[in-house]
């Protein structure tokens, strides 16, 4: 919006400055169209030179000027409807914050391993639209949709599990979350990659969120841990591990029936980080695959820029001033 007032400011100015400027030749005494001998032998006297014609010059030159001006400010008509391809997929990165994903079973814990693994994918993202969710006890919308690709690598690089202060784990409001998400004005193809060790602690059923998984959202899920599971640290304490409310150390284990039981939901992979192998290659496929699916095209609407135009002018009058004489008339030979 800055840029278009500035535009319409310079072109008023431009404006009004030529009115000044053709007022005060119209008000001269020796106005050059009322002179009766340089109007008989116009031409003549144009390219000869005399007081008149310099004056034509002077004009001629301003206009240009001005037109040059007018030019600069980036005259903008009417709308432009222009049609876009792009290729690519929505994708929602559903990431457990959690106390267990501090679990060291995952080196060096499985939260890092995650965030390590997104940095990888979205290194080989082209085209895609993607966003984030966190949750733990509650949940939120840490980063909405974007194609910013560094900006996101920024907020993937911020994620802990102190963000969330509410304990426990619900996975069906996350992925509740992360369906709505995606919102009504794309059509583009829609999938969310579940993080998460699997320990569900809410008491909601999966089948409250089914109907929001529908043949456009696809619900991948990744599980993060070990069967045999681990301790999960007190960050920031040394060898000081969680308890439960009886004062028994928490062994925090990866829950594969139940996140097998999510995938089910749509027509969704499970997958699983494991020690050794990167998982962030297997995504990747999953979502190039869907772009393969999807060609997806909208329009978008635009000004038409017509700075040409008086542009054409200046260079035609300042190349014109340059064939008038400003010297001393001479006698026309006839």
């Amino acid at each position: 919006m800055i840029f278009e007032n500035l535009n319409i400011a310079l072109f008023c100015l431009s404006f009004f400055v030529l009115i000044v400027v053709f007022s005060q030749y119209r008000s001269s005494k020796n106005i050059i169209f009322d002179n009766e001998n340089f109007s008989k032998n116009f031409f003549q006297n144009l390219f000869i030179g005399n007081a008149n014609s310099i004056k034509v010059k002077k004009l001629i030159r301003y206009i240009g000027i001005l037109s040059i001006i007018v030019a600069i400010s980036g005259i903008k008509t009417g709308v432009t409807v222009k049609p876009v391809e792009r290729k690519g997929v929505d994708i929602i990165f559903c990431i457990d914050v959690s106390l267990s994903m501090d679990s060291q079973d995952i080196k060096p814990s499985r939260i890092d391993k995650v965030k390590f693994e997104l940095s990888k994918i979205v290194d080989n993202l082209e085209g895609d639209r993607i966003g984030i969710v966190v949750f733990s006890g509650s949940n939120f919308l840490y980063l909405p949709l974007t194609m910013d690709y560094d900006a996101s690598k920024l907020f993937i690089k911020s994620l802990d599990t102190s963000m969330i202060s509410s304990r426990g784990t619900d996975i069906p409001n996350a992925i509740k979350t992360s369906a709505e998400a995606f919102g009504n004005e794309s059509n583009q193809q829609k999938m969310i990659f579940l993080f998460t060790d699997g320990e569900d602690h809410s008491n909601i059923s999966l089948d409250n969120i089914s109907y929001l998984i529908n043949e456009k959202v696809d619900l991948h899920v990744i599980g993060v841990g070990s069967s045999k599971g681990s301790l999960i640290p007190v960050m920031g304490m040394d060898s000081s591990f969680v308890k439960n409310d009886k004062g028994e150390l928490v062994v925090s284990k990866l829950d594969l029936d139940f996140l097998r039981e999510i995938s089910l939901l749509s027509n969704g992979k499970l997958l699983r980080i494991s020690k050794s192998e990167p998982i962030s290659e297997n995504i990747n496929d999953i979502i190039n695959k869907g772009e393969d699916a999807l060609i997806s095209s909208f329009e978008f609407s635009d000004y038409e820029h017509k700075f040409q135009y008086p542009l054409a002018v200046a260079i035609v009058l300042l190349m014109t001033s340059q064939l008038i004489s400003s010297g001393k008339r001479k006698k026309w030979n006839t």
